[in-house]
């Protein structure tokens, strides 16, 4: 295991997320629902490994750009002011609206983007950008050239219409033009829709691990898990040399 570096240890939302999501389930389907849904939740709660994927930007040459298709559009925010009220209540009041407001305040603070996803003007997901350095301890070494790409969600009513494969594209794109060298993001080992989701992007798969927090230090341990070699040869891409495994 190696230690990693971040911003702060853990956030709140980090923590109480799991806790949130059984209780939002309850208020929309119920207590029979839920209870059939339980052994789920635990599962999730306990389980701290994550699929982890890289992408390296091209140097020196032009990415084509990636067209978003109608009727989406993207807008990129960096401050609360920046906001509309409506956005705002929709983000914060889908989980936790008082973790979620500390949670967002965080991260612009400490210089992180929102990326809006829109379908004909609604507001149908969003996605957060991070350079040079992250909110949590990551579990890979970051550039100061890098980007980190993470809590990406799309709103019930618009899933299944490849929102997310096409904000993150969009996003990709944005960062090629930026200058970016290497852009990282992770997926929670059961997320299988987000998973499939990244499958349609240009990232390529890293590796597994998980995250031990003792004494003020995070410990990463990198773990073999043939699991997700479809994604590896779906991509038909191995882990570079320099990106290597413990």
């Amino acid at each position: 295991m190696k230690p990693a570096t971040g911003v702060n240890a853990a956030s709140p939302i980090a923590i109480f997320e799991p806790v949130s999501r059984l209780f939002a389930f309850f208020k929309r389907h119920g207590f029979r629902a839920t209870l059939q849904r339980l052994w789920v939740f635990i599962q999730r709660m306990f389980s701290n490994r994550m699929v982890l994927f890289y992408l390296d930007f091209p140097k020196g040459e032009a990415w084509p750009g990636t067209r978003l298709p109608q009727p989406l559009t993207v807008e990129r925010k960096t401050s609360r002011t920046e906001m509309r009220t409506e956005d705002w209540e929709k983000i914060v009041n889908f989980w936790n609206p008082r973790m979620t407001q500390i949670n967002i305040t965080g991260r612009f603070q400490h210089g992180a983007s929102l990326w809006l996803i829109r379908w004909s003007g609604q507001l149908a997901g969003y996605g957060w950008t991070m350079t040079g350095h992250t909110i949590e301890p990551h579990y890979h070494p970051l550039g100061a050239n890098d980007v980190h790409m993470f809590d990406y969600l799309v709103f019930p009513e618009f899933r299944g219409r490849n929102v997310n494969p096409s904000l993150v594209d969009h996003i990709l794109d944005q960062m090629t033009q930026e200058g970016r060298t290497r852009a990282y993001i992770e997926v929670r080992e059961w997320n299988t829709p987000q998973l499939r989701s990244l499958g349609k992007t240009k990232f390529q798969l890293l590796g597994v691990a998980r995250k031990t927090c003792f004494l003020g230090r995070t410990f990463v341990e990198w773990v073999p898990d043939e699991r997700f070699r479809f994604v590896r040869e779906t991509k038909n891409q191995s882990t570079p040399a320099n990106l290597t495994t413990h």
